[in-house]
Parts: structure tokens; sequence; C-alpha cells
């Protein structure tokens, strides 16, 4: 046993985090300046990130819905829609198996709006957290069927059918399934599958492979659209407020903004922030109950919204999401609007709770190798089930570290829990996982999360191979953070323009996030200010700009006025709209800020000898 935090852990060091670059065409950035008028930051990040020609930056500055690919280009939609338009005509009743998250429950509010509007006598079901679990488990699925005794067709949404048995009760039963999901290894099929619909299965295109649920009940309810809809205008409106709730679902699951997930996030926020017509209710009154009053960019509606959609799941009841997301008016979005916010309250409370219980030494379960330590793992039987992800997430992200949340289990001996794994190259969180399967009932998820079960019983085994395994995986790794610099900017640069044409690269999430900008050789024009009620937060004044640097939960800064600092940052704006450093990192600084810059000449010297035209 160990104290957690490590006693005696030392200040940071400063750079706390790995700062790096990657090599670009210098000639391809000049293209991107002359061929569409960009500044040379942002033609930088676009060629970084792989958009190297004046046509393929331009098509990604301007994502269309008329780009996205037709529905059935995604393999096993028009099997789906078969089986769906089948039982449409036998006029019996359906039911869209959804998840608790915000992914899943804004996926079954797709479909069942979809369905609803051709004419379907469709219901959505959402499994209880607690009692039942994640996805189409046995208890699950059998509560579906006492409630629903009607029901000839279950489609699943953001979840799979992982049990054999949920298949041989169904055949039972006479209900079809259909499957739609997007995580992988999670199909179990079989006979009483009739339709399977999932970006992972082979054949999918390249800009459909990082759909999330949401996503693929989008796609879902579009082949639906077009084989119902009298006309392809009709459809187009339609489609219109299921687009922006295909967005909620994209941004709040966290996947690639790549490809169409980046399309349907674009346009959905668009039609999220124009005047509303009738539609989405719900997420407007969401959206006045928290205080938003400006645009709802990608941020807004991933740190905002989404966390008081998965409170319903997490603490609350999720059939008030789902009644939020379906609203036909304000007058019935708003209590259900306050209720949600009142479920994050007390998410937030047990978080909290939690996060303070796991700073007891008490709470510590993992052991040390070597006096080392190289994962955290914390058990507490009465931690809410629907917070440990969120503590394994925080805890994570302050310590760098492989790190497990669990609690007890509806089922008697069982655990269940989360892991999260820091953004280190050469760490795979489901590998680490995978060598401890002998001790565990069942696991899943990505890289960078997971959720796990296990025997009380095994816990001290586990946490043995786990620590062991974490250790041999980080034997050889920096385990600080990445900075990826994505372009070295001088002070000047730093104006309105620029931060305009950033926010032409966003909606910003994973794949895609804003881009991280360094500046060399900085002057405090002061010491470093404290502000804000923690004393952690600091304000860095600078001489060669009049942009401040925001710094937020360091207890230790030891620069003071007149030092010479390096700074990576996020470029935005603070809540008044007044520009701003979100710094990062800092290091003290070795360069003078009139030295060569070979990034600034190499692009200015191509740009001088290859004028080009704009297309």
């Amino acid at each position: 046993m160990i104290p957690f935090p490590p006693s005696g852990e030392a200040a940071p060091s400063w750079p706390s985090s790995q700062w790096t670059e990657q090599e670009i065409d210098h000639t391809a950035v000049a293209r991107l300046m002359t061929g569409l008028g960009l500044g040379r930051p942002v033609a930088r990040i676009l060629v970084g990130r792989g958009y190297s020609t004046p046509q393929s930056a331009a098509d990604f500055l301007s994502p269309r819905l008329a780009d996205c690919l037709l529905p059935d280009a995604l393999p096993g939609i028009s099997q789906a829609a078969d089986v769906i338009d089948r039982h449409l005509a036998a006029k019996s009743p359906i039911i869209v198996f959804g998840d608790f998250d915000t992914d899943g429950m804004t996926a079954a509010t797709i479909l069942h709006t979809a369905l609803r509007r051709i004419g379907g006598r469709a219901s959505i079901f959402i499994p209880d957290r607690i009692h039942e679990g994640c996805g189409v488990t046995p208890n699950a699925f059998g509560r579906c069927l006492r409630e629903h005794p009607d029901t000839r067709l279950v489609v699943t949404v953001d979840c799979a059918i992982t049990r054999e048995s949920v298949c041989t009760d169904a055949a039972a039963r006479g209900v079809e399934l259909v499957v739609t999901d997007h995580h992988e290894n999670t199909l179990a099929m079989s006979s009483a599958v009739a339709a399977c619909v999932n970006p992972c299965l082979p054949g999918t295109p390249e800009a459909l492979r990082h759909l999330c649920g949401a996503g693929v009940a989008f796609k879902l309810a579009h082949e639906l659209a077009r084989r119902h809809f009298a006309s392809p205008q009709e459809g187009a409106a339609f489609m219109r407020a299921l687009t922006a709730l295909a967005a909620v679902g994209t941004i709040g699951d966290l996947v690639p903004l790549v490809g169409e997930n980046r399309i349907i996030a674009s346009r959905g926020l668009d039609i999220l922030n124009r005047p509303p017509h009738g539609e989405l209710a719900g997420l407007r009154a969401l959206r006045n109950v928290v205080g938003i009053r400006g645009v709802i960019d990608a941020s807004a509606l991933a740190f905002v919204l989404v966390p008081r959609i998965n409170a319903a799941g997490r603490v609350g009841n999720p059939r008030v999401a789902i009644d939020l997301l379906s609203a036909p008016d304000s007058a019935t979005a708003l209590p259900l609007a306050r209720q949600l916010a009142a479920f994050n309250n007390l998410r937030r409370q047990e978080e909290a709770a939690a996060v303070q219980a796991a700073q007891n030494p008490d709470a510590e379960v993992t052991p040390a190798i070597a006096g080392m330590r190289s994962a955290t793992i914390l058990y507490n039987p009465e931690w809410h089930p629907g917070i440990v992800g969120i503590v394994a997430s925080r805890l994570s992200a302050r310590h760098h570290l492989p790190t497990i949340v669990l609690t007890a289990d509806e089922e008697p001996g069982l655990l269940r829990g989360s892991a999260r794994c820091p953004e280190i190259p050469g760490l795979d969180l489901m590998v680490l996982l995978d060598q401890c399967r002998d001790f565990l009932t069942g696991f899943g998820g990505h890289r960078a999360a997971a959720g796990l079960t296990l025997p009380l019983e095994t816990l001290p085994d586990f946490c043995r191979r786990f620590v062991e395994v974490c250790c041999e995986a980080e034997r050889n790794l920096d385990m600080r953070p990445e900075s990826r610099i994505e372009a070295w900017i001088r002070p000047e640069e730093a104006n309105e323009r620029l931060l305009l044409e950033i926010q032409k690269v966003g909606p910003f999430g994973t794949l895609n996030p804003p881009p991280l900008l360094g500046l060399r050789g900085l002057t405090l024009a002061t010491s470093p200010l404290r502000f804000g009620r923690s004393s952690v937060n600091w304000r860095l004044d600078f001489q060669e700009t009049r942009i401040p640097g925001i710094l937020f939960n360091q207890e230790v800064m030891p620069f003071r006025e007149g030092d010479r600092l390096d700074i990576v940052f996020r470029y935005n704006r603070d809540n008044f709209g007044s520009l701003q450093f979100l710094v990062r990192d800092i290091r003290p600084s070795a360069t003078d800020l009139n030295a060569f810059f070979p990034d600034l000449a190499e692009d200015g010297a191509m740009l001088a000898a290859e004028p080009l035209p704009r297309p």
C-alpha cells in the first residue's frame, strides 16, 4: 500500500509535457496561403493534419451535408430497412432499445422519431444502469419484453447483443432482432439477428468508419426517409432536426470528428444555433436553463449540455432525457430541462465526494512495485456506478497513470468499474486489461477508456497483475503528456484574423483537437498574478503583446518579472469575449524574439518563389 497521491510528490518540472513538432511541407503551406488566402499559422495546421492541397483544405473548411454518402453505403443498412419495412407493413410494435448515455439516448430518439413519422408503432426502452447494466443484457431484455409483450421487432441502437441467451429468448418469443452499434468485438451473430449495421464491419467506406451510435441511427433514419417520403425535399426537411440530435451524440461520445462525423457535427451545430422553427425544443430549453446566451460550439455542447443529459443515466432517470430530446414545445421541455440540471448537481456532488474519498490512503488498494507507482486502482463499495468513470478520468488526467475505479455490482460478490488511460504513445488500455483477463469476468472499450467486471475475491491478484503489466509497459515511456505544437507564431500574428481562421478548423474533438500554438522568447512584464477562488490559477502578462496568458490549476509558479519564456497554448476568448492564450505548458526560453525562425523563413521563401493564382 502507498498513499494517494504519492507522499513527498515533487512539484512539477517545467516543461511538464513533451513538446513535439512534425515536419511540414513548406511548399504545401505556401500553396494554401496563396490559393485560399489563409494566414501562415492555419495553413501550417491544415497541412499538418493532412489537408495539403487547396481543394482538400477547402472541402475540410466547408463541410456540407451534400457531401455525405448515401446511407446504403453503410453495410447492413438496406437489410435493416427491409426488416423494418416488413414490420411497418404488418403494423407490429417496434422497440428501439437504447443505452443510458448521451449517444445511446440521442440515437434512440433519432430512430424513434423517424419510425413514428413514417407510421410505425414504436417505443423506446432504456436499461437500468444499476440493476441491469449496459447493453442488451438478459435482465434488461427480459424486462423489455415483459413491459412490451406485443413486440415483434427490437432494434438496438448504440449497443449490441453479446449473449446468445438473448438471441435464444427472442427466437422463442417470435421477436426479430436488428442490431445497430459502433463498438468493436461486441456482436454475437446468430440466426435470430435479422440484420446488423455497424461501421466496424468489412466494406465500410473510410468516411463512415468512426460513426457513433447516433450517427448509425441517423444513417438508418435517412434510409427510411428515402423510402417513405414523397419527395427528397420533404425528407431533407425532416432530417434537419435529426442532424442536430446526431451532432449531440457524435460530440458527446468523443468519437473522431473526421469524415462524416465532422459534417454531422458542423451542420448540426449550425442548425442548433439558428432561430427556432418549432423543432429541438428540448435542447433549446436546456440551453436556456444552463444560461448559454451566445453560440453553442462543440466545447459548450461537450462540457455544458452533454453532462446534463448524461446525468439522467448516471444518477437520475434516463426517461427524463429521452422525453426532453423529443419534447414538442418549450412548455413541455422546460421542467424536464430543470430536472436534468438537478440530476447534474447531484452527479457533481457525488463525484466530488468520491474524488475526495479517493485521496484517502484507506481507499488505495494498489500495491507498489519496487517502491514505484505504475497504476492506480481504487475500490469503494459505496460509490455510485454512474460516477466511477468520471472519477477515473479525473485521477488519470491528474497523475498521468492508468487508473481503475471500482464499486460494488448489483450482483453479490461482483465488482464493476471504469478504467482510464492517459494518451501516452505506446500505452493501450485494452492491451493492459487483456493481460489480466484471467481475473476478469468481462471488459471492453478502447485504448483510453474501458469498463470491466471482476469477482471481489480476485481483486488482490488482479491488482498485482495489472500493476505488473503497467510497470512493464511504461518501462521505456515518457509518461508526461504530449504537447504537439502545430505552429510557432510571432506576437503580432495573435490577432482577430488568426482566431477566426482557427474557428473554421472546428468543430473540435477527437482527432481534430483545438490546435496548440507556440510563442518563443516572451518576457514577463510583471510577476504572475493569482486569480480565482482556489488560488491555483495564474495570469501572465508579457511585454511583447497585450494578450494575457491564463494558466489553470498550478499551485507552484517559479517564474518572475523579467523572465523570458516559451509558451504552448490554445488561442481563444475568455467569458467576456477578450482574446487570451490558454497556456498548457511553459519553459524557460533560450531564444531571442528576433532570432531566426526556420519555419517562418521557409514558408515565406516558398511563397515568394512560387506565387500561385487563387482557384
